[in-house]
């Protein structure tokens, strides 16, 4: 984490990373394909805190779902299209 820079991709499934990260113009996404994005982080952030919360008063939910191949399927197809139009905005600026 301290060592990315403006630019750089990251993948994490910590949603307060990802936040961090996304304030130092980092691109994350998460193991599943989904791309965190400003608008929808305070949300996802939100939900968390609420999360941990309902766990501290002895609340426990079934933990997350098994890893699929879809799952594998939508990372690939996210990441490919995120560096797709990386390479394609780094073309414009050269």
């Amino acid at each position: 984490m301290n060592h990315v820079k403006k630019g750089d991709f990251a993948v994490t499934q910590d949603i307060g990373l990802a936040s961090t990260l996304l304030a130092k113009g980092v691109y994350a996404i998460s193991p599943r394909g989904t791309l965190f994005e400003e608008k929808g982080i305070g949300t996802a952030l939100e939900l968390r805190h609420l999360s941990a919360k309902a766990r501290r008063q002895g609340f426990y939910g079934k933990g997350p779902k098994a890893f699929t191949e879809k799952d594998r399927a939508k990372f690939i197809k996210e990441l490919s299209m995120l560096l797709s139009n990386f390479k394609t905005c780094s073309r414009n600026h050269n």
